[in-house]
């Protein structure tokens, strides 16, 4: 059964919504998505994980999936406290697995030191980054209120996952301070976390610097491995390795 946990009203769209899909073989994935980004992403992905049997539980991340004045009220806690909540409201199940995308990697490693998980998977979470407006942004947002992405095609995208590339088309610089500011915490946060994880990241990210892997799976100490994805963009789980990145979270679980 799939559930929207979302009003669809005012959403850039209905795929945009929380969803959850309860399971039958005691474990639990929460899935968190990145920034500007929805739960949209990982309709996939989740969809794949419950035909094995898990239950799915992927939560809308405050201020996202509406509008850029909406991200703009929103802070750094907000989103940490609504991935801690994702995982309490699957806490019966025997096991819970989380992965997070980009800003939900960083997510995912500060709700681990405070809810129990069982596994941990980061993809492209940004430690590094790419974008010097990320860095400098608790600056520069007193001279530029927000930022657009420039307008280009959308990507040659997979049938199977072209549906699900809904996002948002900029951010204000005062939300770009707060993640920023959660890669610094996150980074601190991962020595104290305690379950296998694996790290993946992309060798042609043009928004998480490559080193953010290598930073973050050290950070997490020697139960983590690392995955270098050879040819995928930031959001990996739209590209060619999307199988690999599933395979290899599947892999995790069942060690």
């Amino acid at each position: 059964m799939v559930a929207a946990a979302t009003p669809p009203g005012d959403l850039i769209h209905p795929r945009a919504a929380a969803f959850r899909i309860d399971g039958s073989n005691g474990e639990a994935f929460v899935l968190v998505h990145g920034f500007t980004g929805n739960a949209a992403h990982f309709r996939h992905l989740g969809g794949q994980l419950a035909d094995r049997g898990y239950t799915v539980n992927a939560p809308l991340l405050p201020g996202h999936g509406r509008s850029i004045g909406d991200l703009a009220r929103v802070r750094r806690s907000d989103w940490v406290d609504a991935t801690v909540d994702a995982i309490r409201e699957v806490g019966d199940h025997r096991r819970v697995h989380v992965v997070g995308l980009s800003m939900g990697g960083l997510l995912g490693v500060i709700a681990a030191t405070r809810a129990p998980v069982a596994t941990l998977t980061t993809i492209n979470a940004p430690i590094r980054f790419q974008n010097w407006r990320i860095r400098f942004a608790r600056v520069a947002r007193l001279y530029q209120r927000e930022l657009r992405w420039p307008e280009s095609p959308p990507p040659k995208l997979d049938p199977e996952v072209a549906p699900h590339w809904i996002h948002l088309d900029g951010f204000p610089m005062i939300a770009a301070a707060e993640l920023f500011t959660l890669s610094r915490r996150a980074l601190q946060a991962a020595p104290q976390v305690t379950c296998p994880g694996l790290v993946i990241q992309s060798k042609v990210d043009d928004t998480s610097h490559p080193a953010s892997g290598r930073k973050l799976r050290r950070a997490l100490g020697n139960d983590t491995r690392l995955l270098w994805l050879e040819h995928s963009m930031h959001n990996a789980l739209f590209d060619t390795e999307r199988d690999v990145i599933r395979d290899a979270i599947m892999t995790l679980t069942q060690s």
